[in-house]
């Protein structure tokens, strides 16, 4: 089989069209079309932009063998989805005083990718960290000992929400709520007061990560 042929043939057993193809490797149709009638030759560069796009390697483009999806080719890789401990003294950094905010009880999770994609969305796992909250500032959110999921990779203010962060080397998991000028830092236990970040202080506010899921951990012992 000539190469031309062997691109058309991935090409539709792929589903694409020659316009979605040569829009994905940067050409025109014309030219993709005399390719795959061996019309035109070709360079290195554009079977390395073809495999790419057709998601095989370039020695398959040569290859008269039936090419599997990526997906039936890795049915023996794992499937899973790991979420680690965050490690809070790292993610604080120096001269951070901890303070009894946080504890480790689990050092990891792993999820189906399908129930990954449910809880996290299309996150990559290593932006996803858990960690056990230890105070009760938050209490009627979330409960001394429950799960906290965390996204590190939103080390910013992203719109109103709970947030880890470091203020004047003091650690802290609150809400953060914009309001006009400056951020009101809110604990969800009314026992606690509302006090606020400004302008002059928010140069010393290292935001850590954002709290987007928490699981409780209310066990019931019945043996």
């Amino acid at each position: 089989m000539k190469i031309g042929n062997r691109i058309r043939t991935l090409r539709k057993s792929k589903k694409m069209t020659i316009l979605e193809l040569a829009t994905a490797i940067g050409s025109d149709v014309g030219n993709l079309s005399r390719l795959e009638r061996d019309k035109q030759g070709y360079t290195e560069a554009t079977l390395t932009k073809i495999a790419d796009a057709l998601e095989v390697k370039v020695v398959d483009l040569f290859s008269e063998e039936l090419v599997e999806p990526p997906a039936k080719r890795h049915t023996n890789e794992s499937n899973s989805y790991r979420v680690d401990v965050l490690n809070i003294s790292a993610s604080a950094g120096k001269g951070v005083a901890l303070k009894d905010e946080f504890i480790e009880t689990i050092k990891s999770i792993e999820y189906s990718s399908d129930e990954a994609r449910l809880l996290f969305g299309n996150r990559p796992q290593e932006n996803i960290k858990l960690i056990a909250v230890n105070g009760d500032s938050m209490s009627g959110t979330f409960e001394p000992r429950d799960q906290i999921f965390v996204d590190v990779s939103i080390n910013y203010f992203d719109g109103d929400g709970i947030y880890i962060f470091v203020l004047d080397n003091d650690l802290y998991v609150k809400r953060l709520q914009l309001q006009h000028t400056r951020l009101a830092v809110i604990s969800d236990n009314k026992k606690y007061e509302t006090w606020y970040i400004d302008q002059h202080t928010e140069a010393n506010l290292n935001i850590v990560s954002k709290v987007l899921i928490s699981q409780s951990r209310a066990y019931k012992i019945h043996g």
